[in-house]
């Protein structure tokens, strides 16, 4: 954990850095108002030109992981701590596309047919979790403000492992832990559980040059098992800060 704790803080150090730069060029270079609305959409005519209507986005986003079963069996709607990299493009229109990646780790076990979340001294797997949320951006330009609105859809992409302390000829559900693994897996990959529609918004301050910083909300809801009668199961609430460079 601390290994990982460590190559994130580089990652996020660099990608701040290599941002600052760009906000930097984009200023010297991007000196139109923008309306309340934006500006019409321009092709771009260069690399440079492309660059400079990019916007990167960090966001850090706690939030709960919804568990809808018995808490006899499973663990409460889990606490997750994502951490997430994205680009805007272009920066300067009404209407713009957001692409990011978020990560975050959770515990699950196996009961009953389903994959539930487990609390740490129940767990049979660590399971990575990577986000893949791919919003359109409605933009308000208000002043040194901006109100986005972003409706869009994501993959919620899970992968598990054998907890730490946890041998796959232990006893599980399924008769091994080792089994308990295969059935979660198969169950986060079947039946659509995967698809995600995701809304957000997020109201952004001009802090200094091209950065913007601000609160950032999103919701993400596994449409196709809310659909089957799985209800809000896994469906994702966050709440955080965001940064676009």
């Amino acid at each position: 954990m601390k290994k990982l704790f460590f190559i994130v803080t580089i990652c996020i150090f660099s990608f701040t850095l290599f941002a600052q730069e760009t906000s930097v060029e984009q200023e010297s270079q991007n000196t139109d108002k923008i309306s309340f609305l934006g500006n019409l959409f321009k092709p771009p005519k260069s690399l440079s030109e492309f660059t400079n209507a990019l916007d990167f986005v960090m966001q850090f986003e706690p939030g709960v992981s919804i568990n809808t079963e018995s808490k006899l069996v499973s663990a409460p709607s889990p606490i997750i701590y994502p951490i997430s990299l994205g680009a805007l493009w272009p920066n300067y229109t009404f209407l713009a596309a957001q692409p990011s990646i978020s990560f975050f780790m959770t515990n699950h076990l196996w009961y009953n047919g389903k994959a539930l979340p487990a609390e740490i001294e129940n767990r049979t797997t660590t399971t990575l979790n990577f986000l893949i949320n791919i919003p359109a951006v409605l933009s308000f330009y208000i002043d040194n403000f901006r109100l986005q609105l972003m409706p869009g859809a994501a993959i919620l992409a899970r992968f598990v492992f054998l907890a730490n302390n946890v041998n796959s000829t232990d006893s599980g559900f399924s008769g091994s832990a080792a089994s308990d693994v295969e059935n979660i897996n198969n169950y986060f990959w079947s039946n659509g559980r995967f698809f995600y529609l995701s809304s957000g918004i997020s109201l952004l301050f001009k802090a200094t040059g091209n950065i913007k910083v601000g609160p950032v909300a999103n919701v993400y809801l596994p449409i196709i098992p809310l659909v089957t009668g799985e209800g809000l199961q896994a469906t994702i609430i966050s709440i955080g800060v965001k940064i676009s460079m």
